[in-house]
This record gives C-alpha cells, structure tokens and sequence, in this order.
C-alpha cells in the first residue's frame, strides 16, 4: 500500500477527528452565549420590575410593549419560571399613574 493509498482510505477518519472537536466547540460557544442571553434578559426584566411594580406602582404602555418582545426572546431560550411570574405582574399593573385625592 503506498502513501496515496493510505490517504485516500483514512480522509475520512481525519475529517472526523478533526470536526467532532471542532463542532463540541462550537456547541459550547452557543450554548453559553445563549445562557449569556437568557441571563440579560431575565436581569432586565427583574429591572423593570423593581422600578414599575414595586416603585411607581403602574407601567406605561410603551414599556409594556418593550416587555412583550423582552419576554417573547426570553420563553423561546427557555427562561420560564420566575422570569414568566414577573412578566405577567407587570403586565396587569395600570398604564397610568393613579391620581391622589
């Protein structure tokens, strides 16, 4: 067997060798930068949380909508949980500040 022949019968397992490595890289690079992701965006829904329930007690429209794109991006990495129990209070709180007698 000559040294062509050797070659042209184990590329294969070279090609292999060297992408397996290559693609467990890869899927730890995406799988943190996704955590990294999901990690943001429950921080700021937690943010607005604070400010608007606890703080001002209502939530202008605008934000609320804000927060409909911050939660969609948020369920489809899979936060749920917490995250999905605060979306939901900030959503039922009013759009408007409520007058003082």
């Amino acid at each position: 067997m000559t040294f062509w022949d050797y070659v042209k019968e184990s590329w294969p397992g070279w090609v292999c060798s060297a992408a397996v490595p290559a693609i467990i890289y890869l899927y730890t690079q995406v799988m943190a930068s996704r955590n990294g992701v999901r990690a943001l965006l429950r921080a700021e829904i937690i943010r607005v949380y604070n400010k608007y329930h606890d703080d001002l007690k209502y939530c202008p429209i605008y934000v609320k909508q804000s927060m409909e794109d911050i939660y969609k991006q948020y369920h489809a990495l899979k936060g749920n949980g917490v995250g999905t129990k605060l979306y939901e209070e900030i959503m039922e709180l009013p759009t408007e500040k409520e007058e003082e007698n």
